[in-house]
């Protein structure tokens, strides 16, 4: 599916077509090691110690490209080279124990990298997300970086397996464990990306619409948070802004004057918590109130105050009262009824 829809699919969709080639390679380089009766170091083994050593790279160009907005011709190629060196030194040298370990300690360095620049740019990108939009489900890369948390697991276990040497695992019944559960991550990953739709590019194309309708600057000192903070909750108590489905904070900051760099410090650093927080948390008490003036049939009316109050769907509702009120709203409905 990947490759059909190479032509016609967005960037990180390509980025992920040329990882599913890799592990493709790398699944048939396994099995065929493992079914040979008599293996030699040649020119499959090069291809494996490649394939091993771009698929870090080009999973965190998959990560850059879904968290920021750059242009990346010719950088993958840089990320690919010392895959490329080294699998071309370990097939002239049939398989040089000096330049396997070379590539092994390769290895270990793109495990490091790829953890610590990825999961920077994801959380950044999360933390961006939260302090523009109110409704998140959707836009924010928490799935991406559950995935590359898992990756990173399966990193430290192929570490383990390469230190102990795969030959040890040729006459052991343990073997299909493994297999079946790199099969089954792998699944996951391609099932749990083709479904991201939204990326860095989607985000700034908004960000910069919202930029042209927006105040140049807060009508006061730009430092003063704590004024502005109360415009805010005073404009958000009037206006009822928190009900509005799909808030953005560029809305908000069109109600008060500013722009969204004011609000979202303002919001930051005087309520302590991003913005879709800020606005959630008002929608909450606000389904609070209307589900204790609810009558009998309270419960059946529940998706119905879920809307009321602003949520997108009702398991944003959901996750936001279980969030902030400690357990599910039947529950509570139950332990306020008395």
């Amino acid at each position: 599916m990947y490759v059909v829809e190479f032509r016609d699919s967005s960037k990180p969709k390509r980025f992920l077509t040329l990882l599913a080639l890799l592990c493709t390679v790398l699944y048939f380089c396994h099995a065929w090691f493992f079914m040979a009766e008599d293996w030699q170091y040649g020119l499959l083994d090069a291809i494996y110690l490649f394939c091993n050593l771009s698929v870090y790279p080009v999973f965190f160009c998959y990560v850059i490209i879904l968290t920021q907005d750059v242009p990346f011709k010719g950088r993958i190629f840089l990320l690919l080279l010392p895959a490329f060196i080294m699998s071309v030194a370990a097939y002239l040298s049939g398989g040089n124990a000096l330049v396997l370990k070379i590539a092994r300690v390769i290895f270990a360095l793109q495990v490091v990298s790829v953890a610590f620049f990825g999961l920077r740019a994801l959380a950044k990108f999360d933390k961006d997300i939260r302090n523009f939009y109110s409704d998140t489900e959707g836009k924010t890369m928490h799935a991406t970086t559950v995935l590359l948390v898992c990756f990173l697991i399966f990193a430290v276990l192929s570490t383990v397996a390469n230190i102990i040497g795969r030959e040890r695992f040729l006459d052991s019944g343990i073997l299909g464990i493994p297999s079946l559960l790199f099969s089954a991550f792998i699944f996951a990953v391609f099932e749990v990306s083709s479904k991201i739709d939204f990326y860095a590019k989607d985000f700034k194309k908004e960000v910069k619409e919202a930029a042209s309708e927006a105040y140049p600057e807060f009508a006061g000192e730009a430092g003063d948070d704590a004024e502005l903070a109360a415009k805010i909750a005073a404009v958000m108590d009037e206006q009822k802004l928190f009900l509005t489905p799909g808030l953005k904070i560029s809305d908000v900051a069109l109600a008060v004057g500013s722009n969204r760099t004011y609000v979202s410090n303002a919001i930051n650093n005087v309520a302590q918590m991003p913005f879709s927080d800020y606005v959630n948390s008002r929608r909450i008490e606000h389904a609070k109130a209307l589900l204790s003036e609810s009558g009998s049939d309270a419960e059946s009316s529940i998706s119905t105050v879920a809307q009321e109050s602003g949520f997108a769907s009702f398991p944003s509702f959901y996750r936001a009262f279980v969030k902030y009120v400690g357990m599910p709203p039947t529950a509570w409905l139950k332990s306020f009824k008395g």
